[in-house]
């Protein structure tokens, strides 16, 4: 986790997912019943070094070391934490000061701390050991939360493919050689992994779902999984059809290398060099994406996955169940665990590395490989995975923009900075000026209504033939736009670019600052289109704003 990325946590102060502990020299004693009550929970963040106010007090920088290796064996532990969780604590240097930052992830166990079962409500970490009806919600919500956990008694060995446990050793043997999992026989291998499971609250055992996924025959997972399904389609020459397909209803071991093979048959090879070490671009970041999309996907869905490569980007579309709705900021996300055992085991392959790091790989490297480019994951009942393969901005109408916007002279370069940060769907690239504005406007008009917070004029046009007889629609947005609405969006297309609020108000020509903020920053702020680069000062007398992932889909009309 990144300095910014623990600013922002810190701003938003403790909560149900995060937690702040003061630590000097020592780890505080109650350290293991919030790190169990996040795994029993929604997963969290535990910063030390911490105050519960916020104040960055920091760690000795003599026991960091040691206060490390003390976090990590006590996690690894049986008499400590049961069952053990595999965590890696990191140190973040802030303001120069070091905290240790402990991410954890929701896990599809019950996890008990000296023999106590701990759960996160609200800022508090609650001992639930001797009530037995919250025990058994706790058991049944992680039954329900993971889908992969579900406990088929008749599912037999002879229903698994035992080519498959042949194969994914020898993965795991390429890959790391002394991993434990060698040692064990087939069923205490798949023991080992949580694939064979026993549930103490409705007294059953046997293999779950997660075992037949990835190791059934293709009858045994069809006959669980009537629906399930992965397409991966090219969409180039035919638009409306497709140039080449693969449908697959197989095990995931065998999903995973087939899709490899397919993105690898349609998209180009290129390396980068990193420290004297050659890297396989191609293969780094769609390793990443092809492993989140099967490792993440809600398998009792009917809902088929779907990948289309398409002349200008790659969309991957997912079942899931999500823990929020809307894109993925980049710069503080929470990963979230979806299949932990699945994950677990394509961590051991090789296939993945910890959880988030998909997401992080893919935001350093797709930009070497697709020049400029930035992945989009959109998190929702389908999740969304948007890979442009070129990159394409509104830097195109700079000129045009500022002039019908009416932004002073002055400002055009740095619009011109911010418009090159605001990419459109790339089947737009070539629209003429005009054309633009009526794909923008309309879409404004029709999101912005329903987002009350800004309180966006109504009964503004909307449709192409509406815009057409307003005189100057293409020249002056003041002929087509309330004014509200030309701020807002002047607002949004100047942060792109972060922007102190006097620049702001100067380039749009406002004057009363109250009435700046109350109208447009501070509702802007509210629904996540825009915030402040300073999060540990706000009131610092250079902060800035800048736009959001949620601004930067808005203003260029696409999903939000």
């Amino acid at each position: 986790m990144i300095a910014e990325q623990i600013l922002n946590i810190i701003e938003k102060g403790e909560g149900v997912r995060s937690e702040f502990k003061l630590a000097t020299n020592n780890v505080p004693s109650d350290l293991y019943e919030t790190v169990v009550s996040f795994s029993n929970t929604m997963g969290g963040t535990i910063l030390l070094g911490i105050s519960d106010d916020g104040i960055i007090a920091g760690i000795d920088t003599a026991h960091k070391n040691s206060m490390i290796r003390n976090i990590v064996s006590a996690l690894n532990s049986i008499d400590n934490i049961s069952p053990p969780l595999y965590l890696q604590p990191s140190v973040v240097e802030i303001k120069n000061k070091y905290i240790i930052c402990l991410q954890v992830p929701v896990s599809s166990q019950v996890h008990k701390h000296k023999e106590k079962v701990y759960i996160r409500e609200y800022e508090s970490d609650i001992n639930i050991t001797n009530n037995h009806n919250q025990i058994s919600d706790l058991y049944l919500r992680k039954s329900n939360t993971f889908s992969e956990n579900k406990i088929y008694p008749n599912l037999a060995f002879e229903d698994l493919d035992k080519r498959l446990l042949d194969k994914a050793r020898n993965l795991i043997r390429s890959y790391q050689s002394d991993h434990p999992w060698l040692l064990l026989d087939d069923f205490s291998m798949l023991k080992e992994a949580v694939l064979w499971k026993k549930d103490f609250n409705e007294n059953r055992e046997g293999y779950t779902l997660a075992a037949a996924l990835l190791f059934g025959k293709d009858t045994t997972i069809q006959s669980i999984l009537p629906a399930y399904k992965i397409e991966v389609l090219v969409r180039r020459a035919n638009a409306d059809r497709w140039d080449d397909r693969i449908t697959l209803r197989t095990n995931l071991i065998d999903s995973y290398i087939k899709i490899k093979d397919f993105l690898n048959k349609h998209l180009p090879e290129k390396f980068y060099i990193e420290a004297d070490q050659r890297i396989d671009l191609r293969d780094t970041i769609f390793r990443e994406i092809i492993g989140n999309i099967i490792v993440h996907r809600e398998y009792n869905a009917s809902l088929a996955t779907e990948i289309i490569i398409d002349k200008y980007k790659i969309t991957a579309t997912n079942p899931n169940r999500p823990n929020f709705i809307g894109p993925i900021d980049l710069n503080s996300f929470n990963p979230f665990a979806k299949n932990p055992n699945i994950r677990k085991f394509f961590m051991a392959l090789g296939w993945t590395d910890e959880i988030g790091s998909g997401i992080r790989n893919t935001k350093k490297y797709l930009p070497l490989y697709s020049s400029g480019a930035m992945p989009e994951f959109i998190e929702d009942n389908i999740f969304k995975t948007i890979i442009p393969l070129s990159l394409h901005t509104l830097k195109t109408y700079a000129e045009q923009w500022m002039n019908w916007l009416d932004l002073k002279s002055r400002f055009y370069s740095h619009i011109e900075m911010a418009l090159d940060n605001i990419p459109i769907d790339s089947g737009l690239h070539k629209t003429d000026w005009e054309s633009m504005i009526l794909y923008l406007v309309p879409g404004w008009n029709q999101k912005g209504t329903k987002l009350d917070v800004l309180k966006w004029a109504k009964y503004q046009p909307v449709i192409e033939e509406e815009i057409k007889k307003v005189p100057g629609w293409n020249i002056k947005s003041t002929k087509l736009l309330h004014k509200k609405s030309r701020y807002i969006i002047a607002i949004l297309s100047l942060t792109a670019v972060a922007i102190s609020l006097e620049d702001m108000m100067s380039a749009i020509g406002y004057i009363n600052k109250k009435t700046f903020r109350d109208n447009y920053i501070k509702p802007l702020e509210q629904i996540q289109f825009i915030s402040k680069t300073n999060l540990t000062n706000l009131t610092a007398p250079d902060q800035k704003y800048i736009l959001k992932p949620k601004g930067k889909l808005f203003i260029a009309n696409r999903i939000l």
